[in-house]
This record gives C-alpha cells, structure tokens and sequence, in this order.
C-alpha cells in the first residue's frame, strides 16, 4: 500500500525518509519528495516549527499529529546520530542527521534496530499523510454471516451498533470486511463490490 515491498533493505527505507525517489500509486508514477520533508511541512510552516505566528511562510494551522512525530523522530535520531555533543553540528537537520547515523551503523549488529524504528517511522508519515480510506457499507449484508450490524464504538467511546461491512477504497483491489465473521472479499472497483454485496443480500 505505501510503496516499500517487504523486507526492503535499510538503504531503500532510508532513501524514501531523507531524498526525492520514485513512487507507483495505482496506476500513476513519479517523483515523491522524501517523507521527512513532507512531514516537517504537514507541521505548519516552512521552518517545521508549527508556530501560527511571527514565522515567515507559516500557514496558521498547527498540525499536532505531524509535531509529535516529527519531535520523536528528532529525539531518537538527535539521541544516537554520530555528531551528538559537537556544537559545530547542533544545527544538523534531522535528515541529515539520519543519513548519518544510517552510515555509521551500516555493517553492524545494531543496524537492525535502526531497521525496524526506520520502517515504524516510514509508516507512521505515510499513515498520517494518507490516512485510510475505510468507508461503512450502509445497509449491505454480510454474504457469510448474514449480518448488517455488529457492536462497535463511536468517537466519544460509547457503545453503539455499526453496519458490519467496512470497505478499504485505498486498498487495490479493492477490499471490503466484515467486522463480525472476519469475512473479506475483493473487488477491482467499489462499485464492482457493491455489486456483489448487494447480490449477496
């Protein structure tokens, strides 16, 4: 879905953190900013700095999804980068600052630690840049279970009844589940799946 295979080598995940690189999405293809970047300007300003006012190019809205992962990113990195302590580089941008520690741990034992944070912060931008596209099929049944509700909760947290089929429109193919049986069925378009749900009913 986000554009790494599986067990993508450390240099690929990195590349996509801290350069430009080339992504496929659906049936489009092109250069991609590297996520770091994307995320420092989804806080809110130019400067990454989030604040609303008094910073030059600042767009009045603070995001503080953005914020909070960009600070923990930064204090992972800025706690175990080769220049930590050396004044001369306490200006260091984060990505730089990456590619950095990625450099001195290549061939070690503890590369594999920076591996898997890597891949967590990988996921973690592309989930906040692109958040799921998960929509409830109103009305639909169950074609295995035969339900159209189940038990869920609402925003606020209290109980409620929700329709029991959830379809993934930013999944290809397209993906709908059943939030009661488990049930999952595919389909190349939402309207081809709801064809079939509907055959179903």
């Amino acid at each position: 879905m986000y554009g790494l295979p599986d067990s993508a080598p450390l240099s690929q995940v990195v590349h996509e953190l801290c350069r430009p690189h080339e992504r496929t999405k659906g049936e489009h293809t092109g250069q991609e900013p590297a996520l770091l970047a994307m995320l420092e300007r989804a806080i809110g300003s130019d400067q990454g700095r989030g604040s609303v006012s008094g910073v030059s190019g600042a767009s009045g809205v603070l995001n503080l999804s953005a914020l909070q992962l960009w600070g923990e990113i930064g204090r992972t990195v800025g706690a175990f980068w080769p220049g930590r302590g050396d004044l001369a580089q306490a200006d260091t941008h984060l990505i730089l600052r990456l590619e950095q520690w990625t450099t001195a741990l290549a061939g070690t034992a503890d590369e594999i630690h920076l591996q898997e944070m890597a891949e967590y912060w990988h996921r973690q931008i592309r989930e906040l840049l692109e958040p799921a596209r998960r929509v409830p099929v109103r009305g639909g049944q169950c074609p295995r279970c035969k339900e159209h509700q189940v038990l869920g909760t609402n925003p606020d947290g209290e109980r409620v009844y929700v329709p029991c089929l959830l379809a993934h429109l930013d999944e290809d193919p397209v993906k709908v589940e059943c939030l009661g049986c488990g049930g999952t069925w595919y389909g190349n378009t939402p309207l081809a799946m709801l064809d079939l749900l509907m055959a179903n009913n």
